[in-house]
């Protein structure tokens, strides 16, 4: 193994963090609410013993932002410095990983694809959950492998192979009260890890352990959120709400057959996203072969692809789940180390300047998909659909311009009221630096009154914001005055 290769993969991965940090910024896969989550909760301490203040979002990701806002109140730029930090840790943990399964050369591939992902460069500079749970996830399989060893039937003595199943179960607890999607993956991966073990009668003790501390903080969150909440399951009837919105609102735009047809180009794109072209391609190459993979190997495709198989099933036989492009960096993450196994070492420069240059026209290219609407029409903003595949996400002009005006003018407490507009009154409300508590849109509702007068007198909304496009606000309330202040496409009445 080359040192100084891996050495300048690592200088790579934080230059493109550092450089890509001052200019992202929170919009997409949640970041705006899981922001405005935590500086509630650095605002008002007390809210932070209450479940459903976390809304459908596992605990810890937004409990572990706000000493980052209680130091910097600037909540747009300190809410994603967690998300930077694991960003870059994650690195030492998947580079073990990816050692272990296909060895130190190849190992230094796969880290490349990761210090290039798109999605991951996205993930690590906002303040979605992701680039944390990427680092605990990558770090509960690693340890799970070492335990488990697979390829060797003779293991470690016992009681450190035991410690090394609790520490895997300990990192993989943390990661499903981060993100929801460990709860399918862990049954699953048990299964998995038993079905493939050379001995699993020996394996079991070792398994079973695992996934007792595993279940610890998810059981803990169920029983908090029945006792002190009423209802354990608050967070899943949040998520089943919000998908089944999503995916009714896609098939009545695209019809039944084009909506499936998608949802299959998304996962595709999101995953070229997540592991660059070059890492999907020899993804697929190692996964056709599937009888020649080893043992660990198949233990982790089948830990990586669980959650989004039964995603995409839900999805084309329901039709009840809509895919996100994020979705696709963990699994896909994952499965690097697999593409990696699958170059020839006589290719590895090759792949090296693949998967740099394809990864990089890969952003370039969702970028200009993205802006190219928005700058060739005046009345047109960035396709967020193509953006949220990309390295690098921003909110709208008008949106960050609106943002500005109503931090420098809302008076601290007044409630403003924002039409949501695909829910861009989110991110404007946290960059605006609007409390999620006086977001009218996110706390009483998101339909305006017969006027502005019964809104204003119904939400006590000092600030309406409303949209001027057909079906907007200003165009649907009769005492909408044309007077009003804009700015860009938003019309702000004032208190």
């Amino acid at each position: 193994m080359n040192v100084g290769r891996l050495v300048a993969v690592l200088g790579l991965a934080l230059a493109l963090r550092a450089a890509l940090f001052p200019f992202a910024e929170n919009k997409h896969g949640d970041a705006p609410m899981r922001a405005l989550v935590a500086e509630r909760m650095v605002i008002d301490p007390g809210s932070a013993a209450v479940p459903r203040t976390y809304c459908q979002f596992g605990p810890l990701h937004t409990a572990l932002m706000r000493p980052f806002i209680a130091l910097d109140r600037y909540a747009p730029r300190s809410t994603r410095y967690l998300s930077f930090l694991a960003g870059l840790a994650v690195f030492w943990p998947f580079w073990l990983f990816a050692k272990r399964l296909v060895g130190r050369e190849r190992a230094e591939l796969a880290t490349l694809a990761l210090a290039v992902s798109p999605l991951h460069l996205q993930a690590a500079t906002t303040a979605a959950s992701e680039a944390l749970y990427l680092l605990l996830w990558v770090g509960a399989i690693e340890r799970l492998l070492a335990a488990l060893d697979f390829e060797r039937s003779a293991g470690s003595p016992r009681k450190r192979r035991l410690g090394t199943f609790a520490l895997a179960g300990a990192l993989a607890s943390l990661a499903a009260v981060t993100r929801y999607d460990a709860w399918l993956a862990l049954p699953i991966m048990a299964a998995a890890a038993f079905r493939l073990a050379p001995n699993p009668r020996a394996a079991l003790p070792g398994l079973l352990l695992f996934s007792g501390v595993a279940a610890v903080l998810p059981v803990a969150w169920l029983v908090w959120g029945g006792v002190a909440g009423g209802d354990p399951l608050f967070f899943a009837h949040y998520i089943s709400a919000d998908h089944a919105g999503l995916a009714a609102t896609a098939v009545a735009r695209y019809g039944v057959v084009l909506g499936r047809l998608r949802q299959l180009g998304i996962w595709t794109l999101a995953f070229a996203a997540a592991m660059t072209p070059p890492g999907l391609l020899f993804a697929g190459r190692a996964l056709a072969k599937w009888r020649t993979l080893s043992r660990s190997a198949r233990f982790v495709a089948v830990a990586a692809l669980a959650p989004p198989a039964l995603y995409l099933a839900r999805g084309l036989l329901f039709m009840s789940f809509e895919p996100l492009a994020r979705f696709g960096l963990v699994p896909g993450a994952l499965l690097l180390p697999l593409a990696a196994g699958a170059v020839p070492l006589g290719r590895a420069r090759a792949f090296r300047v693949a998967t740099v240059g394809l990864s990089a026209a890969f952003a370039l290219a969702i970028w200009g998909v993205a802006n190219w609407a928005h700058h060739s029409d005046g009345d047109a903003r960035i396709w967020a659909g193509a953006e949220s595949m990309g390295a690098l996400t921003r909110m709208d002009d008008e949106d960050r311009a609106l943002a500005r005006w109503l931090r420098a003018h809302r008076p601290p407490g007044d409630p403003v009221m924002i039409e949501p507009l695909a829910f861009a009154d989110i991110a404007i409300a946290h960059a605006a630096g609007i409390p999620w508590t006086e977001s009218i849109s996110l706390i009483v509702t998101r339909d305006p009154g017969p006027s502005v007068a019964a809104t204003r007198a119904t939400t006590g909304a000092k600030f309406i914001v409303g949209y001027d496009h057909d079906g907007g606000w200003p165009r649907r309330l009769p005492d909408w005055r044309r007077d009003v202040l804009a700015i860009g496409h938003w019309r702000v009445v004032e208190p």
